[in-house]
């Protein structure tokens, strides 16, 4: 349990932002497949990718991959790793089992499973279920066409397209219904070709053609992660005044959920670029977004429904419903813990919810809960410069995707008591 404060809402910080760990996690998987013909600079810190890098390690030095004795490779509690290990394990030659956390064991895998099994190959759960832990034998995988649902995780439709250019025949990937989270997708898109791939794309196709990857790159940067700027973005919207610099951000980024300082114009907030930071400002706000379509930006979610319960304001929140599948449930957990400042979540569909928190309001002797999840952590240590002080369990979560964020508020003023580890 901490106890965060800050003494005078102004905040004057510099932030060596964590990396992006989707781009570090696509591009550790391409480095693997070329066998480390690059270096990779700037690689994410978090929990998530350093249990892809134990994994990949796990394969490298494996002894028996030639044996009927399976290998054994741990995920960890990395969603996007199982994914991308699952596909990539399909085809290496081998024996593999593929295990994780009891929570990752817990979210079903077998939409992708199915998929590599209709290309040829040879995968069952050590349950007999929908879940992990994951036989396989790796083969080399011959590609064709397969189907999927669009408002699948788009992690699965990265996992296929990742490992698809070393598939004889290629692959397409013919998308069935409206496409969720379809800029992480393109990000992978983008990725790819960077190091030789092929890929076309139109939204309802996805073809990627046979040729491994290549490149004459000795070393590749990863860009500084958009999903942990918006926590900044919010801080400063939330804030008296702020001179906020963010590093290692790009103007034109893969990332979509870089669209943060588009959006945080509408509030006030200014984003002045460099070519290695991002420096932002607060001014007078010309709006504020009352309904928007999370379908591409779902990591951003807990950022504005906090931000808006703290302001007072209401918030439409479309296309989020996978937001139920994540680490946690997190439409329940935000409407678990914005009830806490009197606010309300109304269902309006599977996919689309309402928030109300009009004047927000906190007890003394309120905690509020992080689920196991990272992101409930950082969003509502937003509520830090609504109220004069507020209480959060768990706070070590946020070493998912952000290990040094209690280390970084508290070089933006804030006063954390308690241990963050």
């Amino acid at each position: 349990m901490i106890v965060i404060s800050h003494p005078n809402k102004i905040i004057n910080v510099e932030v060596n932002l964590p990396a992006s760990k989707s781009i570090s996690n696509r591009l550790l998987v391409i480095q693997f497949l070329m066998q480390k013909s690059f270096e990779i600079e700037h690689l994410s810190n978090c929990n998530d990718t350093n249990d892809l890098i134990e994994a990949l390690n796990q394969i490298h030095t494996a002894k028996n991959r030639g044996s009927e004795i399976a290998t054994l490779v741990d995920a960890g509690e990395a969603g996007t790793s199982y994914r991308f290990l699952t596909a990539l394990l399909a085809t290496l030659p081998g024996n593999y089992e593929l295990i994780g956390s009891e929570k990752l064991m817990q979210r079903p895998i077998n939409t992708l499973v199915d998929v590599l099994r209709s290309l040829g190959a040879t995968i069952v759960s050590k349950n007999n279920n929908s879940f992990g832990p994951l036989l396989i034998k790796g083969s080399s995988l011959e590609g064709g066409h397969v189907k999927l649902e669009a408002n699948t995780s788009s992690q699965f439709i990265s996992a296929l397209m990742l490992v698809a250019p070393y598939f004889k025949k290629g692959l397409t990937i013919e998308l069935i219904g409206n496409v969720v989270s379809w800029d992480y997708i393109k990000m992978t898109m983008e990725l790819m070709k960077l190091f030789g791939a092929t890929v076309e794309t139109n939204q309802k196709f996805i073809h990627v053609s046979f040729g491994p990857y290549q490149t004459e790159k000795k070393t590749y940067r990863v860009e500084s992660d958009w999903t942990a700027a918006s926590y900044w973005y919010a801080f400063a919207m939330l804030s008296k005044a702020c001179n906020i610099v963010l590093k290692g951000l790009n103007e034109q980024s893969f990332q979509g959920d870089s669209i943060v300082a588009s959006i945080f114009r509408l509030y006030g907030i200014k984003s002045h670029f460099s070519p290695t930071c991002v420096t932002i400002t607060k001014s007078a706000n010309t709006g504020f977004i009352l309904d928007y379509d999370f379908v591409n930006n779902p990591d951003l979610v807990q950022t504005f429904a906090f931000l808006h319960a703290a302001l007072g304001l209401n918030l439409q929140i479309n296309n989020a419903a996978n937001l139920r599948h994540k680490e946690t449930d997190r439409i329940t957990a935000i409407a678990k813990e914005i009830e806490k400042i009197g606010g309300n979540i109304l269902l309006k569909s599977d996919n689309d919810f309402y928030l109300q928190c009009k004047s927000p309001t906190l007890a003394q002797d309120v905690a509020f809960e992080t689920y196991k999840d990272h992101r409930m952590a950082m969003s509502m240590a937003l509520l830090a410069l609504r109220f004069n002080e507020i209480k959060i369990a768990n706070p070590k979560v946020v070493n998912k995707s952000y290990p040094d964020f209690w280390q970084h508020l508290t070089k933006a003023g804030f006063t954390i008591e308690g241990s963050t580890f």
